[in-house]
């Protein structure tokens, strides 16, 4: 049984959930949302006392037996990184990144997924993501609202306006980037001067970007990125194999799952296209070749365009071989995606007329 308690705090009421043992689950009530207490538990008398101690505007000395269940190993890799952001500091998505990168072994990570992972982090304030800002000094974005964040900070010591104990880049807003770009986003930045127009022909990156651009269709693509992280886990981070052979069960799964885009028509076209991708491989060696027999080996500078003679002949024959949502923007977009067409605007940092 699931037990939960209100609590009420300065800055609005908090939801608590248990399974009578446990810390389960703490986020801030939603606006409508009823909630039927279920009668008091041990443990929440030990959640409210925390939160007492913190509201008052004092450390906590001790912390709530907490049981977190239905995430990841990389989320809970992230939320041990939460963990340790100590009462009053804050940290950032690319520091986060960098510390899971070294323990999982690999050169970089990006705060796309840092950023997912966190905002699956079920019990806010005492596990503190809303210590995790932007490297732009932005605060992104909190579950339970960015004036809930701003509160928190402010009980913590920060006039949000100078954050303390902040990283040094502010430099992000000198730099002038293409006007698409949103500044208040840092996994839009990190993705706009690290990956957007960096040509990327992995077979297992061009099949991310043709799902995620397809997904597109319709919507931002800052919407997509912000849901990059649960896509790669939500499809067994784009493995073409393993998507190629999902069923119903698998589409049932996907379209019931809230963190990523839930259109079914997408998340069918996704499997087929896994299969077409696999075909596609198969008669040219790569997909990398088979662009390449349309861009005859070449990469294109261009902007201020979202379709051109080339997507429209890629998209005809994506088409014809039975793709779906492969329309001309769309493969245009992927194209500058995989850098392929590389289109920063002329008043960019990174606008090139020709290979660098």
């Amino acid at each position: 049984m699931i037990y939960y308690k209100l609590y009420h705090s300065p800055i609005g009421d908090l939801v608590i959930k248990s399974d009578g043992k446990f810390l389960g689950g703490l986020d801030f009530k939603k606006d409508g949302e009823i909630v039927e207490e279920t009668g008091d538990v041990s443990v929440f008398e030990g959640v409210c006392e925390w939160l007492d101690a913190y509201f008052e505007g004092t450390t906590p000395k001790f912390t709530p037996k907490i049981r977190i269940e239905g995430v990841s190993a990389f989320t809970r890799l992230v939320i041990e990184e939460l963990e340790k952001i100590p009462y009053g500091k804050l940290t950032t998505y690319k520091e986060i990144a960098r510390r899971v990168a070294k323990k999982m072994g690999k050169e970089k990570m990006s705060s796309q997924a840092i950023g997912g992972a966190v905002g699956r982090n079920p019990i806010a304030i005492i596990i503190p993501c809303h210590r995790v800002i932007g490297s732009n000094l932005s605060l992104v974005g909190y579950a339970g609202g960015l004036d809930k964040k701003v509160d928190l900070l402010k009980i913590e010591g920060h006039d949000f306006a100078v954050p303390k104990e902040i990283i040094d880049d502010a430099s992000v807003n000198k730099k002038k980037r293409c006007k698409w770009c949103n500044l208040r986003n840092p996994l839009y930045v990190e993705y706009h001067d690290s990956e957007w127009g960096v040509l990327n022909l992995d077979s297992k990156y061009l099949f991310e970007m043709l799902i995620l651009e397809a997904f597109q269709a319709g919507l931002s693509w800052e919407c997509v990125l912000n849901k990059r992280a649960a896509f790669k886990e939500a499809y067994d981070d784009f493995d073409v194999d393993k998507v190629s052979q999902y069923g119903q069960d698998e589409i049932e799964r996907l379209a019931s799952d809230v963190n990523i885009i839930r259109n079914k028509r997408k998340i069918i076209a996704s499997i087929e296209n896994a299969k077409i991708f696999k075909k596609i491989e198969e008669e040219f060696g790569s997909f990398k070749d088979y662009l390449y027999h349309f861009t005859k080996g070449n990469v294109i500078y261009e902007n201020d365009r979202v379709t051109s003679e080339l997507s429209d002949k890629i998209s005809k024959d994506l088409q014809k071989r039975g793709m779906k949502f492969v329309g001309s923007t769309i493969i245009y977009s992927f194209l500058q995606a995989v850098g392929l067409i590389v289109s920063h605007d002329d008043e960019c940092f990174l606008h090139q007329t020709k290979r660098t």
